[in-house]
């Protein structure tokens, strides 16, 4: 049974040039043919001249090859969105520029035989002056390179950076789009925001929530000890809750806190401020029943009672 051939080896075989296959045939007669004296010397260099720019050509096909497949295989596995393809086949149109620039120099020194040093150098140079020019512009696209590669978001994500937040919606070169949570559009260089710490809420696996409970500072120490465990029935009776702690945390004449952390296992936002609502709520409902008074009504009858006094206070 014959052995399977890969999809990068058809590619490879399909793009190898005829002109290529005759070329090496070509160089090696003179390995096996002798040519007058006289004729030899220029005859094997014409056939060495033939071969390293046919090879070198070549070389630069397959090369092409295997970075058209590479981004290919990357998009497909990694990145199938609009944003992360275009930062894929950019990158790979550098990759292509910059080895066709090699193989063009070790064209002219190997084939033609001339001296490229200085050329190498006059690149270089060239290439650091390009580089202060566009370093803003570079920045950001190798900031893009590594949002794509490393992904520490990725588009539908919704990240917080600094004092702005909202949903990821385009990835690009320069700059990537977030749609806020007020409606607008915000635009960040690419090397800016990685400059900042992110928040990213589309990799929570559970979300805390925490709630303050305050009751009246008069309210009976028996009373007190049954808060923590009415506030913990009530969160596990509630879907897609995990309660962590219930604790009394601090005591005044007015209030007495108690502070409540619990986790919701489906980070969804919606569910977390359904699920404050329903807890809030159902202790309302639950320390009425027991008779214990909110700290709330505690503060405005104490409010009501101010007013009342300076109303009745002479006047100077």
């Amino acid at each position: 049974m014959p052995m399977p051939i890969s999809p990068l080896a058809k590619q490879l075989f399909k793009r190898t040039r005829l002109l290529f296959v005759i070329c090496l045939a070509a160089w090696l007669v003179p390995q096996f043919v002798d040519f007058p004296a006289r004729y030899e010397s220029r005859i094997d260099k014409a056939f060495d001249f033939v071969a390293i720019v046919t090879l070198f050509l070549q070389l630069g096909i397959w090369t092409n090859v295997l970075v058209g497949y590479w981004s290919r295989s990357y998009i497909e596995r990694h990145g199938r969105d609009r944003g992360d393809a275009t930062t894929i086949q950019a990158i790979a149109i550098v990759i292509r520029i910059a080895l066709w620039i090699i193989l063009g120099v070790l064209t002219l020194e190997e084939g033609f035989h001339q001296n490229v040093t200085a050329l190498v150098a006059g690149l270089g140079v060239g290439g650091i002056a390009i580089a202060f020019a566009l370093q803003n512009i570079l920045s950001d696209l190798f900031a893009a390179m590594s949002i794509v590669t490393d992904k520490p978001f990725v588009i539908g994500d919704a990240i917080a950076v600094d004092n702005y937040s909202g949903k990821v919606e385009h990835i690009g070169l320069k700059s990537t789009r977030v749609r806020s949570d007020t409606g607008e559009q915000i635009v960040f260089g690419n090397s800016d925001l990685l400059k900042g710490r992110i928040r990213n809420y589309g990799r929570m696996d559970e979300r805390l929530a925490a709630l303050t409970t305050s009751v009246a500072g008069s309210t009976p120490p028996d009373r007190l000890a049954r808060i923590p465990k009415i506030i913990r029935e009530i969160i596990d009776d509630i879907p897609n809750t995990r309660f962590v702690r219930s604790s009394l945390t601090s005591i005044s004449d007015a209030t007495i806190n108690f502070s409540t952390l619990y986790y919701l296992t489906d980070p969804s936002y919606q569910i977390y401020v359904d699920a404050q609502q329903t807890v809030m709520l159902e202790i309302m409902r639950r320390l009425k029943a027991d008779g214990t008074t909110l700290g709330v009504q505690v503060e405005s009858a104490a409010k009501e009672k101010v007013a009342g006094l300076l109303e009745a206070a002479p006047a100077s």
